[in-house]
């Protein structure tokens, strides 16, 4: 039962579930004529074209399942999602997104392509890492429930532990690194 509990905590919470949910969130926090359009640019290219590409990878038996529990069957999936988010920030820049958004992308971009260089030589939570950037971005841009975040992060990091997908380390890392560089990103590149 338990098993169960932490397999849906995961999936509900799994990066990208989350980046549409915060996206959401910061773009339509600001009254903007083209906030469809950037929620649409968002959307396509942090979670749709990377589970496309789950999705492709699993059917010709390039990963053994859908979450890639295996660190080298990550690499080229993380590689291509740095490129989408890249894209994406590039057309969010284009369309004069607010700071917030495209800083969440920049973010996504640069903190992703991170995870591919620390996952060539050991495995960090890809888990933890899609919750803390978003979750330091809804932060700074005033969204005040700290206390909810912090009960999400907790519950994602032991249903990792109990599906045995990671170790402390790996999740605690993840976590960290992601919360750091997406302060020092957004704080000193955006705004």
């Amino acid at each position: 039962m338990y098993k169960h509990i932490a397999k849906t905590i995961s999936v509900i919470f799994n990066p990208l579930v989350v980046s549409p949910f915060v996206f959401y969130i910061l773009i339509f926090n600001d009254h903007n004529i083209n906030n469809y359009l950037f929620f649409l640019i968002a959307v396509f290219f942090s979670s749709i074209l990377p589970f496309s590409s789950i999705l492709y990878f699993k059917k010709i038996g390039k990963i053994s399942s859908f979450e890639a529990p295996i660190r080298k069957q990550r690499l080229e999936l993380l590689m291509m999602s740095s490129l989408f988010n890249s894209i994406a920030f590039v057309l969010l820049k284009y369309f004069d997104a607010s700071n917030i958004v495209q800083g969440l992308m920049f973010c996504y971009a640069i903190n992703t392509a991170v995870t591919w260089l620390i996952t060539r030589y050991w495995k960090i939570s890809i888990h933890m890492i899609g919750l803390g950037g978003p979750f330091v971005a809804l932060l700074l841009s005033g969204c005040n429930n700290l206390f909810l975040m912090t009960v999400i992060i907790i519950l994602v990091y032991f249903s990792r532990i109990k599906l045995k997908a990671h170790n402390h380390a790996q999740l605690i890392a993840g976590t960290f690194l992601a919360m750091v560089l997406a302060y020092i990103e957004l704080r000193y590149l955006f705004l």
